[in-house]
């Protein structure tokens, strides 16, 4: 089933509202893995022309701390640019991405 950018749109919206996986909502929501990826990063990174370049993929840097040594076991830290944010890790990943893009700009 072909869809148009606008109902894209609103299945990614879904997606980051849930804070599920890819595969998991993937197979919640009956769609094609590598569909649902590509107008995922073709949305969040603004592109119109369909492909997004290579330079506008940024990989961030994750420590993940084994169970047990925190003494919260379902925390998830992330360290960007000094900046060190911890959540739990049914967080959605949209809202710890802005958390830390805010912070970033007040620093």
């Amino acid at each position: 089933m072909r869809r148009s950018r606008e109902q894209w749109g609103e299945i990614v919206g879904e997606f980051e509202r849930r804070g599920l996986s890819h595969e998991a909502f993937c197979a919640q929501q009956r769609l094609n893995l590598g569909s649902f990826r590509g107008w995922l990063y073709r949305l969040r990174n603004g592109s119109k022309g369909g492909k997004v370049a290579r330079s506008a993929t940024r990989l961030l840097p994750v420590r993940v701390v084994p169970p047990g040594t925190t003494g919260d076991e379902d925390l998830i830290e992330v360290a960007v640019a000094g900046i060190v944010v911890r959540v739990r890790s049914g967080v959605g990943p949209a809202y710890v991405a802005e958390l830390v893009a805010r912070l970033r700009d007040r620093c």
